[in-house]
């Protein structure tokens, strides 16, 4: 199921593009669902990161693309679930628009109940980051 949520936020672009690089690497800094995090490999346009979140254990190849202001998170050897997470900036008319967009796929049906859990941790994270964001 995808999962999206966006807010107009009010800084520098470089100042979100910033955030949200520093979120890639620490996302304990702006996830409280976030309990434990460490980058297990880096590349040329990402890393490799493990995390623990709302009870499950996270590894995901991240790939960074600041060409185009978005962060792409793809799920590694998950047992419940197939997919990405992205994070992405984009500008409206000269207003910054940021957008978390999580589709991940349950590999078993028995599962399809947890995408309403992800729906208010989704929304929750968008709008910490424009909190954080549009702090002086």
């Amino acid at each position: 199921m995808v999962i999206s949520h966006s807010e107009k936020v009010n800084c520098s672009q470089e100042k979100l593009w910033g955030l949200l690089l520093d979120k890639a690497q620490h996302p304990e800094r702006t996830i409280r669902q976030v309990t434990e995090s460490k980058i297990l490999e880096t590349y040329p346009d990402g890393f490799l990161r493990e995390m623990s979140a709302v009870g499950l254990n996270i590894k995901e190849r991240i790939t960074i693309d600041a060409k185009n202001q978005q962060i792409r998170f793809v799920l590694i050897d998950n047992e419940i679930f197939d997919g990405y997470f992205l994070n992405k900036i984009e500008n409206k008319s000269g207003e910054l628009v940021l957008t978390y967009t999580q589709d991940w796929k349950p590999k078993n049906p028995e599962v399809q109940d947890l995408d309403l859990q992800f729906l208010p941790v989704l929304k929750n994270a968008v709008l910490a980051m424009k909190k954080l964001a549009e702090q002086s």
